[in-house]
Formats: C-alpha cells, sequence, structure tokens
C-alpha cells in the first residue's frame, strides 16, 4: 500500500504545514508507525503520524484505530510511504533494520570523523585512502566507529548482490566533509564490459550529490547530479578545469544535472526498496 499524503496547504519551504513539519522530522528511509484516524470516501483517510495528522490516499481498507507500519519512500515534492503488512514484513523488516543499523553507525562515524579532521588539520581538504588510514590508526575511538559502519555495510551488501543490483562500499574519504556517503559498485548486465561505480553524499550546499562513473575499456566517463542544480555550472567549470597526470585511461565529463525527485531518498532506499 502507498500512501501519497499532504496536510493543508503542502508548500516545501513554507515550513508552517503539517506536511512541512512532517519534512523537518523525518528523512527517507526511516520507519514510522501511524494511527488510522478517520476514513473519507474515495479511499481517502487522515492518519495520526508522531503527532501530525496528514491526509492520504490508501490502496488497502483499513478499520479505523488501526495502527500501521511504514518506510518512508519519498518526501518530495509529495510524501510517500510504503506500509509494511504482515504479509510482507518479514524480509522488508529486516533489511529496513540492517538500513537502520548502517545508518545508525555511519552517523557516529561522521559526529566523530569531522572533529578529528579538524584536530589533523585536514578539514576542508582532499584526503586519499593513505591519509584517511593514518588517521584511523592514530585515533582508536574514530577507528573502531569505521570498523563497525563498515561491518554493518556488509549485510547490505550482500542483500544487494544477492538482487543483481551491485555492492554497497563505505567510503568516508571520498567525501570527508559530507554526510551520508555510499558507494555503489556494479557491472553492466550485458557482455559490454561496462562497469558503474555510483559515489554518494550529503553536501553542506549541493544537497544530495550522486557521481556516476562509466568504465569502458580506456575510457572512464564522469556524470554528476545535484540536488540543488544551482551549483551545476561552477561545478561543471571546476570539473572541466582539472588535469589528470599519469592517468592510464581517458576521462570524459558527461555534465552535471539535476538530481531527481524521485531519487532523493538515496540510494540505497532506492535500490532496496522501491520497485
Amino acid at each position: 500500500m502507498r500512501i501519497s499524503g499532504s496536510g493543508t496547504g503542502g508548500s516545501y519551504s513554507g515550513g508552517g504545514s503539517r506536511s512541512d513539519r512532517f519534512r523537518n522530522r523525518h528523512r527517507p528511509g526511516q520507519k514510522v508507525r501511524g494511527l488510522l484516524v478517520k476514513n473519507l470516501p474515495d479511499s481517502m483517510a487522515w492518519v495520526d503520524i508522531d503527532g501530525e495528522r496528514l491526509l492520504a490516499q490508501l490502496e488497502t481498507a483499513h478499520p479505523e484505530g488501526s495502527r500501521l507500519l511504514f518506510l518512508i519512500q519519498q518526501l518530495v515534492p509529495k510524501i510517500i510511504l510504503k506500509e509494511l503488512t504482515t504479509g510482507e514484513h518479514g524480509n522488508a523488516a529486516s533489511t529496513l533494520g540492517r538500513v537502520s543499523d548502517f545508518d545508525s553507525a555511519r552517523t557516529l562515524f561522521e559526529n566523530r570523523f569531522r572533529p578529528a579532521l579538524r584536530q589533523a588539520g585536514l578539514f576542508g581538504r582532499p584526503l586519499r585512502l593513505p591519509g584517511f588510514l593514518t588517521l584511523l590508526a592514530t585515533t582508536p575511538g574514530l577507528h573502531a566507529a569505521y570498523q563497525d559502519a563498515a561491518n554493518c555495510a556488509r549485510p547490505l551488501s550482500r542483500a544487494l548482490q544477492e538482487a543483481d543490483k551491485g555492492m554497497l562500499v563505505y567510503q568516508p574519504w571520498l567525501a570527508p566533509t559530507g554526510q551520508r556517503q555510499a558507494t555503489i559498485a556494479r557491472r553492466a548486465q550485458d557482455d559490454s564490459q561496462l562497469t558503474e561505480t555510483l559515489v554518494e553524499f550529503d553536501h553542506a550546499h549541493m544537497g544530495l550529490t550522486r557521481v556516476q562513473f562509466l568504465r569502458k575499456t580506456d575510457t572512464l566517463s564522469c556524470r554528476v547530479h545535484l540536488q540543488h542544480p544551482e551549483h551545476a555550472q561552477s561545478l561543471s567549470s571546476y570539473l572541466e578545469s582539472r588535469e589528470h597526470h599519469g592517468t592510464p585511461f581517458h576521462i570524459q565529463l558527461l555534465g552535471v544535472a539535476k538530481l531527481p525527485r524521485t531519487s532523493h531518498s538515496g540510494i540505497l532506499a532506492e535500490l532496496l526498496f522501491k520497485r
């Protein structure tokens, strides 16, 4: 069952409507419980979730007073929730729990990573893997937090591989001042020998950022999608100005574009929960 709900007003930027309050308090990928308050004609209903009453369209009829479990799939432009019913709940809930474990471990690491970068004088500077490993080696608490996040990523990677959707790797050094970093690597389904790597993270100004790398023989293509596309031109100019000395393959920039709204929940939710 899907629910597409909005409160009065429905403006994302206004901040005063029920929808806006719900968006401010939640994020895609979360699991929430809701109470069906009142059924309305045409399969509509009022649903109370965490104290916010949302007008929803239900695909399945439920008696008033029913407590329902939902996965937040999307917040903009519309709030879209997917019910985790008893019949389908098992695998979905198990996967959702693993996503929640990874997200919690990743957040804990990030909260220790940024202060460690500042203390080492590395904040705001590019960080290569050797420098990242050195930082972990000299900061035991940070090392333990990273290991926990990496361990939580492994069962999610196995789930993706079993569904033939690639593999997940946690590589926070690729976006040291970003948040929610995730890397997905996968091969093309045909015999083209094409490999795809998606690097995703939240950027303070560009929002959710997804970098797509396509590699085939001696050519590497790169395409960037931004949640806030007003930064596309300056980013494109910067990327085109970069030189890649000593690289054994040609790098082709395919451009910078807007990240589709349907992808704002992040690559993990997109691959694991969307059909």
